[in-house]
């Protein structure tokens, strides 16, 4: 788990993602004397639910899996992030933990920084809040698509809708008219998702390959029939 302080290219890259590009010159250069670079192997946690919000996060490689669980330790929420986006955008500027734990789902490397720096250089810069508050929003949207997705009694319904949320959220177009998820998702996590059985989801993910609507190779999918799935995210 190397810790690194930023490189001088790094830094140059960064400066010019959507998330720090509306940082002024001299509120960045107060975040890069806090940035840091760090690799994590598959399945070390970042941080656990009720921590302190000690840091804010930045994926450039990799897939990390954000978990919640309920009083009595059955399961509640899952989600993911994908390279080039911050998190946790859940409690910036009010809570003082995290809402969720995150742990790597693949082998990754990130940056972070300390949370209460990247809120004060972005709390008096109104360009910056407006597209903190836009992703927040979009966030915000999208978990609530995730909720309709899957407030239906339909198991099959479900479990359709939980891979069109994925091939939505992960999925990069791969030509001439496929979409890929390029990470490990098993068909546990599926079933986690859909709130269905394991065998359950298993039987209606090989329907789908047998119709040829869907690959399911090495846990990773690839979204064969994507105005089928596109379908059911109306």
């Amino acid at each position: 788990m190397p810790i690194k302080q930023m490189k001088s290219n790094q830094l140059y890259e960064l400066r010019y993602k959507p998330v720090f590009a509306n940082f002024t010159e001299s509120e960045f250069n107060v975040l890069k004397k806090h940035l840091y670079v760090r690799s994590y192997k598959k399945g070390q946690v970042l941080f656990d639910e009720g921590d302190k919000r000690e840091k804010v996060f930045y994926l450039m490689n990799g897939l990390v899996r954000f978990e919640r669980y309920d009083e009595s330790a059955t399961f509640l929420y899952i989600d993911y992030t994908k390279p080039d986006r911050l998190f946790p955008y859940g409690g910036m500027f009010s809570d003082e933990a995290y809402h969720f734990s995150a742990y790597a789902a693949t082998d990754i490397e990130l940056y972070y920084l300390p949370t209460n720096v990247f809120e004060q250089q972005a709390a008096y810069n109104p360009t910056q809040l407006l597209y903190l508050y836009k992703r927040i929003s979009a966030i915000l949207n999208q978990q609530e698509k995730r909720i309709q997705y899957l407030a239906i009694s339909s198991a099959t319904s479900r479990i359709v809708k939980a891979l069109t949320y994925l091939m939505e959220d992960l999925g990069i177009d791969c030509p001439p008219k496929k979409i890929e998820v390029p990470y490990p998702i098993t068909i546990n996590e599926i079933a986690e998702i859909s709130g269905c059985s394991r065998e359950t989801v298993g039987n209606v993910v090989k329907q789908l390959k047998e119709t040829n609507k869907l690959e399911y190779e090495h846990k990773q999918f690839t979204f064969k029939d994507v105005s089928y799935f596109r379908m059911y995210a109306e």
